[in-house]
This record gives C-alpha cells, structure tokens and sequence, in this order.
C-alpha cells in the first residue's frame, strides 16, 4: 500500500497544477499556433508528456495495489499486463518529454534531429525488449510464487535512458550559457529536470520496490511548471498584448527588457494581430544605432540617435505613460515619414517600442495646411506674414490650460518670447514698406530655425514660438542656432535682429501657461539688453 501512495500523490499533484494545460483544450489549441519568444511550439508536446505521465502513475499506482495481493492467481493476469504496461509508459514518458524538450529548443539542427533519433530508436528498442519478454524473460520475470524478478535487459533499458537524459542534460545546459537571462533560467530547468529524472531511474534500478522513477518525474514537472510553463504562459500573455496593440497601431514592435537590452521584435502580417517574429539580440540600443545611420533621413539623424538613448528614455518614462517621435527614414527611394512611440510595462521590466508610417496623417496634415484658406483659418492667421496670429495663439494658451486644470498628463514643451529691435528707427528712416519687410524676415528666421513648432505673431513686434516634439528635445541647440545668427546680423547691419528668451513648463511648480511666458518674457528683455549693449559697440564714434 506504502508504494501505491507515491503514484497517487504524483497523479492528484499533477491534475492540481496542471489542469489548464491538460483539460483546457481550447486554450491549449490557441497556444499551438503561438509562436513563443524563443521561437517554438511548445505546448502541445509538453500536453502529451504530462498525459501519459499521469497514466504512468496510475499503473504504477496500480502496480502498488497489485503486488501486494500477488499471490492470489486470478490477479497475476492482471499484475503481468499491468508490469508490461508500467514499462511501455516508461519509455513513451521518455519519448514525449525528448520530443517537449525539441519542440521547446526548437532549433531544427543537427544535434536536435540526432537527439530525436537517439530517443525514436530507445524507444522502438524498448519496444522490442516487451515483445521479447512475452516470449522469454528478458526485462522482467515472475517465479511460481508470483514474486517479481528483475532480469538483464531491464538493467540494459535504464542505462540507455539515464545516458540519453544525462546528454539531455548537458545540451540544455550548454544552450543555457549562449541564451539570454530569463531563456537562461529555463533552459536550465529543461536540463535540471533530465538530471533529476537520471538520479531516480539510477535508484530505481537498485531498489525495485521503492517507485523512484515516479518520484522523479513528478518532481521534474514541477521544476518544468515553475519556471518553464508559467513563464511561457507569461509570455503568452505578454505576446497577446503586443499583438492587439501592433494590430490597432503600429507596423513593427520591439519588446526591449529594460535590464540588459535583450529584444525581439515583431511585424504585423493582417489586422487581427497575428505576427512574425523578426529577429532577437542581445542589445537593441547598440543594433539601433547601426540601423538608423543607414534608415534615416540624415536632417533627422541627430535627433533620432538622441530620443533612442536608454538613460534619456528611462529619465523620460519616469513620470510619463509614454514618449513619440516623428521622423523621417529612406527606403526604395522614398522619404516617409513614421512616429516611434516608447512605452514602459506595468512592471517597468520592458520597454516597447512602437514604429507605425504616418505618411497618410502627414498627407492629411499637409491638406490641411492648404485648406487655410477658409474664412475661419484666415482669422487665425496674420495677414502680413503668413504665420498664426495672437488670436491662434489665445486659443492654444487656453487648451494647453485646459488640459493643465483638469490634472491630464500634458506633454512637454516651451515657450519662446522673441521681439524685433529697431523696428520703430526702420519705420522713422525708411519707411512702413521696410518695417514689414523687416517683420517678415523676422518671422522667416523664426520659422526656419524651429521648423517643426508654431509661430505666432502676438504684437506689432513681438513674436511666441511654441515648442514641443523635436524641437523641444532639441531646444538648446536651436536656441543657439538663433542667437548666433542675430549676433552675425548685428555684425553684418544686414538681417533682422531679434531678441530672445525661453523657458520650459515645470510640471512641478507651473499652474499656468502665463508663468511660463513670463519667465520666457523675462529672459527674452535680458538678451534685448545685451544686444543693444553688443549693438553700440559697431555704431561710429
């Protein structure tokens, strides 16, 4: 009755922590077409191992139960066919797990088809040991009593196992130094397991009547459920997530473990979400670099490099859902342009990256630009120099506020405060036709240096650039830009001359849009100052 126990324990354990993958055939039919992240259709093999074990452990249950009453003669039928049994699902546990083992690897190499081989002819050679022992004890005999003998060839069928899962166990561990942190972890579960199942068939030929193989394979599916098994259910999960965000969204995804780089990456093949994997390395920032000095537009080259830094990303992430980018990258000939959005998991373990063409919004966009000539687009608009006028800007103000009372998240930006000096002496000396002229070249300067942010015209001379994007990640250097083209006007007398200041929104003390132009305000009347100063210095004594 003692040996029965184990067998009954193993069989209720594995229902217990196994039930999805052994009675949930729905969801396991869904996970055979899931190509997990390391690439292999795993589950429906491992469904097979774990089903034959638990008929496995029944029989040996059953063996327990039966060899107790072996001297009663109307049971010996039973307890021989039972024994031929108990070795026939010895052999297909080793040859469903060698094949989980493939399936999970599965890298279609030579040593994984030597390795299915090797466990094929173990299996078709045990096959052939049961059907000799029918004829002559061989693996297993009784003597008249009923009392179980062990015979040669049962010693012979051990060793061949525990050879074939101890070179199991040192190809999983082998694999295990050449793969990532988390595949690391399960690969050299993969091989514990073999290695636990060595040790017990070891016992298990020098003490027959203890169930050591039972005992160890019960404990190798449990190493296999916790790390291996939930973990690629994780994964699953973590798959399906990235398949309805990359269906709604994106062309592409990279899934980037936040800790060491590691990734994988995936496209889109239809709008239900299926993907293909695309390929996996070891550090997506390094292989980043490489791939947008040869993609991207070179106008954007600079930025792209910035915005894909690990440091400035996580920095960025720390108090946001998440960041974007548009840009511009050549293929076939072509410009188009993509936006690449970085989000953070719940966990902050990964960050994904999204990649998605925009070129039909920036098509729309440009449309849009044409239609300005509305009534309605035209108030919004100053007449003279083509760029917005105060009113556009007012209404920016009060939805950037807008959004800023109602505690959203809103996104980065700064204001730049610009005004024109010399425009009343310009206007005195040669005229209104030349001060408009001076006007627009101001607003051209402006509009050329922040290339992708709103210009605005907030007074006779007076100038707000509302920066946000790519030019606000890029605000230092653009200012610079600026600035050293005014000094060189004011060298030359040739050129508008235009003082500036900026100032960035402080999500940590900024209630309102009107503190940020303020200090902006501020900043913009101290550069007038120096200029002026700078100014006097080239007039003639």
């Amino acid at each position: 009755m003692s040996y029965s126990i184990i067998g009954t324990l193993a069989f209720i354990l594995n229902l217990i922590i196994n039930r999805e993958t052994l009675w949930n055939v729905r969801d396991t039919t869904k996970a055979q077409s899931f190509v997990l992240n390391t690439g292999q259709k795993f589950i429906n093999p491992y469904r097979q191992f774990l089903i034959v074990s638990n008929l496995y452990f029944l029989v040996d249950m059953g063996w327990g139960l039966l060899y107790e009453h072996h001297h009663i003669d109307s049971l010996f039928p039973i307890l021989y066919c039972d024994c031929i049994l108990y070795f026939l699902l010895m052999f297909t546990t080793m040859l469903t797990w060698m094949r989980s083992i493939v399936a999970y690897l599965n890298k279609h190499r030579r040593r994984s088809k030597i390795l299915l081989f090797s466990v094929w002819s173990m299996f078709l050679l045990g096959l052939t040991y049961l059907i000799i022992n029918c004829f002559k004890p061989f693996i297993f005999s009784f003597n008249e009593k009923h009392e179980y003998i062990t015979e040669p060839g049962r010693h012979i069928a051990f060793i061949l196992q525990i050879v074939l899962y101890m070179v199991a166990t040192i190809y999983m561990f082998y694999i295990a130094r050449k793969s990532s942190s988390i595949e690391r972890i399960r690969y050299r579960a993969v091989g514990f397991t073999c290695l636990v199942m060595d040790f017990f068939l070891v016992l298990q030929i020098f003490d027959p009547r203890y169930p050591s193989y039972a005992t160890g394979l019960i404990i190798g599916i449990c190493v296999i459920h916790s790390f291996v098994e939930s973990g690629e259910r994780k994964q699953k999960e973590i798959y399906d997530n990235i398949a309805r965000s990359l269906a709604e969204n994106y062309d592409v995804i990279y899934y980037v473990d936040a800790e060491n780089s590691n990734y994988t990456s995936y496209e889109c093949r239809n709008i239900y979400g299926d993907l293909d994997m695309q390929k996996s390395g070891s550090d997506f920032f390094a292989d980043s670099r490489v791939d947008i000095s040869n993609i991207v537009n070179k106008s954007d080259m600079e930025l792209v490099l910035a915005f894909v830094n690990k440091d400035h990303l996580i920095s960025s992430l720390t108090n946001k859902r998440s960041c974007s980018l548009d840009y511009r990258v050549s293929a076939f000939k072509k410009t188009h342009y993509v936006r690449m959005t970085v989000r953070k998991t719940m966990d902050a373990s990964h960050l994904i990256f999204g990649i998605e063409n925009i070129d039909d919004e920036v098509k729309k966009e440009k449309q849009h630009l044409k239609a300005l000539n509305t009534e309605k687009e035209l108030a919004r608009r100053d007449e003279l120099t083509g760029i917005k006028n105060k009113t556009a800007y007012n209404e920016l103000e009060k939805s950037v506020q807008d959004n800023i009372d109602s505690g959203m998240d809103y996104l980065s930006f700064a204001l730049v405060v610009c005004d024109t000096n010399n425009l009343k002496k310009i206007n005195d000396t040669q005229g209104h036709v030349a001060g408009d002229e001076y006007i627009k070249k101001s607003a051209m300067l402006l509009c050329n240096t922040f290339v992708h942010s709103p210009v605005f015209r907030v007074g006779g001379d007076e100038f707000v650039v509302f920066l946000r994007g790519s030019d606000y990640l890029n605000r230092e250097v653009l200012m610079k830009k600026l600035r050293t083209h005014v000094r060189k006007n004011l060298k030359s007398k040739s050129g508008p001359i235009l003082a500036s200041g900026i100032s960035d929104f402080n999500t940590e003390s900024d209630r309102k849009v009107s503190q940020v132009f303020d200090r902006a305000d501020k900043d913009m009347y101290s550069n007038k100052r120096a200029l002026k100063k700078e100014e006097s210095q080239f007039q003639p004594n």
